[in-house]
């Protein structure tokens, strides 16, 4: 009933995201077999990377809506340790001009070419400054401009333009074709700078810290690590979390998931390495220490059939490493094993970042299991 009500609004939406994905497939096949945009992405690229490797920064500008598309590749951009800054062209003639220095590049994003404040920003700018277009017209004011030394062309053909699929020039199939080219640059161009994928990951992983993408890169994370091995250095238990739970000690834990107390200590560290803070304060819990509960947010626990491959992959095991300051194994025989999540990290940091030779996911995974044996 309800989906008959909005029947033509519900034909929009398929029809939208038709045009949307026929104009992406037709730009890939543009990148693909026209020379010109080949080449003008190729000079757009040696024209980035220049400047990145002179200490120059990207400098993004647009009007509207590719104001706000040149926003997310600003911050793209800098959590790919590529300098970037977002620049209004009107702002830019009232003083903001300023922030462009010799060795930046000035990146223009104009679906038409022909954006008025862009045409009257463009006599301002240093004659040493680069100008790259993001367009989806080959022939405008813009890119028949001597400034403008390259464009990063997306082509949209009429028939799939906003006007044509709705009648109205809102800007929503240029904006995904902007968008989706320049990201598909700047991560070429993060490729240029560093063929390393590690590097490239390990940097990335510095400069996102926060959410599940840093909670996933965290292993890689100087900072982290850092972090880590001050609070061990001074008898504190690390967790990429802040809360309460990493007061409680290992000896408590070990008493909470136990079974008519039957706990095996492998591979855990004794109560003697308890931090003081920690038997203070379970000395001055109101509770008795017995009744403490496992707090899922800072505990996991597996059982060891799922240390395999399939149930835990390398990904997934990193995420557990991050997430939670304890693994809790539940073996065949009824009895559990605690382990600090960071002696897990240690050994998979021996095994793989500091190991020569050949090792496997699946044969980390066995070592994991011999480890809580």
């Amino acid at each position: 009933m309800e989906a008959n009500k909005y029947r033509e609004g519900l034909e929009s939406v398929s029809r939208t995201l038709l045009n949307q994905s026929q104009a992406m497939k037709n730009m890939a096949e543009q990148y693909r077999e026209s020379t010109f945009a080949q080449e003008q992405m190729a000079i757009s690229l040696s024209i980035l990377q220049r400047s990145v490797k002179e200490q120059g920064k990207i400098v993004m500008c647009g009007v509207g809506k590719s104001h706000k598309v040149g926003n997310k590749l600003v911050a793209t951009m800098n959590s790919l340790s590529i300098q970037a800054v977002l620049l209004h062209p009107s702002e830019a003639l009232h003083g903001d001009l300023g922030i462009v220095r010799d060795g930046d590049v000035l990146v223009f994003i104009t679906a038409s070419g022909n954006t008025p404040e862009l045409l009257q920003l463009l006599p301002h700018v240093p004659s040493s400054v680069p100008v790259v277009l993001i367009t989806c017209s080959k022939t405008s004011k813009l890119s028949s401009h001597p400034q403008v030394k390259s464009l990063m062309y997306a082509e949209l053909p009429a028939h799939l333009s906003e006007d044509s699929i709705h009648g109205i020039p809102a800007p929503t199939v240029s904006t995904t074709l902007s968008l989706a080219l320049a990201d598909a640059a700047i991560l070429a161009l993060s490729e240029l700078i560093e063929a390393d994928v590690h590097k490239r990951r390990k940097e990335f992983s510095m400069k996102h810290p926060g959410g599940s993408i840093g909670a996933g890169l965290s292993h890689l994370n100087d900072n982290f690590r850092s972090a880590e091995t001050d609070s061990l250095a001074q008898g504190k238990c690390f967790s990429s979390q802040v809360s309460s739970s990493s007061l409680l000690s290992l000896t408590q834990i070990q008493k909470s998931v136990t079974n008519n107390g039957s706990v095996s200590n492998s591979g855990s560290l004794d109560s003697d390495d308890e931090p003081a803070i920690e038997k203070n304060a379970l000395q001055n819990s109101k509770q008795p220490p017995n009744s403490w509960s496992i707090d899922s947010t800072w505990t996991k626990t597996i059982t060891m059939n799922q240390i395999n491959p399939t149930d835990m992959s390398e990904l997934c095991f990193l995420k557990y490493l991050t997430l939670y300051d304890y693994l809790v194994l539940e073996k065949e025989d009824g009895l559990k094993s605690v382990v600090r999540c960071n002696m897990l990290k240690a050994l998979y940091k021996a095994e793989f970042e500091n190991f020569t030779g050949s090792r496997t996911w699946e044969s980390f995974l066995l070592l994991l299991k011999d480890y809580f044996i």
